[in-house]
């Protein structure tokens, strides 16, 4: 320590106290770098938002519409109280009324369309933004299309209407039947698209939504293949295709929808995904999946 006083007093007098203070400047900046480099970063360090949207077509009979209104108020259950999304961020359209309204509006095309542009008016690029579809859908073997009230949206409508969002996070899960036509017109850099059949000749009615509200309710554990503490979105996917293959099978029915996730950006996608398969190149799809994580809030990530 005293062979270490009388340097720092030597340089002292050799610089000047011009000098001196500059260089006590300089390795005061040195340290301030080196313990702010040394702190752990949190997930969420670049302080945006979280956004979800759920949008329910068409039920075209009452046991359809208590079925999509029981699976929307699950994801949407799910999306405020088990994960980290602000109730007034999470987006419903046609937005939730009385059990059993059989007045409420139904949703339409220009409804999504002004939903999505004010959206994306507010998102910021640090933002994340999940998306939900919900509903029948069909192909006419040139268009995909997805029913609500008046005229239908294409799958080409949807790419046109997401073309401008921008954030840093965007997952879209699209349910419906036909929904794998839909994955090349969404099919962006930095984006999951999620759609429950493949783009071919599967029209009957989806068990993914459902599945997907199923599997939404299982401890974080369960979900968590890699034992990671956390839950990719491929580690999501994998567990509703599962679920969807399990009632199938229970059903003693040959499946009629094979699930799809690209993040490729090659406008295909994949139904059979290693969530547990690190790293994955960059050229198949899953990469992007199991980076990104369901924002679980705290008490839901613990793994017991």
């Amino acid at each position: 320590m005293m062979l270490a006083r009388k340097w720092w007093l030597s340089l002292r007098c050799r610089l000047g106290v011009a000098r001196w203070l500059a260089v006590v400047a300089f390795i005061t900046i040195l340290n301030v770098a080196s313990l702010t480099s040394a702190q752990p970063q949190e997930a969420n360090a670049t302080g945006g938002q979280r956004w979800a949207v759920i949008l329910v077509g068409l039920p075209g009979d009452e046991s359809h519409a208590d079925l999509f209104r029981e699976t929307a108020d699950a994801w949407q259950t799910w999306l405020t109280e088990s994960l980290d999304l602000p109730r007034e961020q999470v987006l419903r359209l046609p937005r939730r009324t009385q059990e059993n309204d059989a007045a409420a509006p139904a949703l339409t095309s220009d409804a999504i369309r002004t939903a999505i542009t004010k959206l994306n008016q507010k998102l910021k690029p640090n933002d994340s933004l999940w998306v939900f579809t919900l509903g029948h859908g069909n192909y006419d073997g040139k268009q995909a299309w997805f029913h609500l009230a008046g005229k239908d949206p294409s799958a080409e409508d949807f790419g046109r209407w997401f073309s401008e969002v921008r954030c840093r996070e965007q997952v879209i899960w699209l349910t419906q039947s036909n929904a794998g036509w839909f994955v090349k017109p969404l099919s962006r850099p930095g984006r999951i698209v999620i759609a429950a059949t493949a783009a071919d000749d599967e029209s009957n009615e989806t068990e993914f939504p459902h599945a997907l509200a199923t599997v939404i309710q299982s401890p974080a554990a369960m979900l968590d293949t890699d034992q990671d503490e956390k839950v990719s979105v491929a580690e999501l996917f994998t567990a509703v295709v599962r679920e969807v293959a399990r009632r199938f099978q229970n059903d003693k029915r040959l499946p009629t929808e094979h699930a799809q996730l690209d993040d490729n950006v090659d406008g295909q996608g994949t139904e059979d995904l290693d969530p547990t398969t690190k790293p994955t190149p960059a050229k198949l799809d899953g990469a992007l999946a199991k980076k990104t994580f369901v924002p679980l809030k705290k008490k839901e990530q613990a793994v017991p």
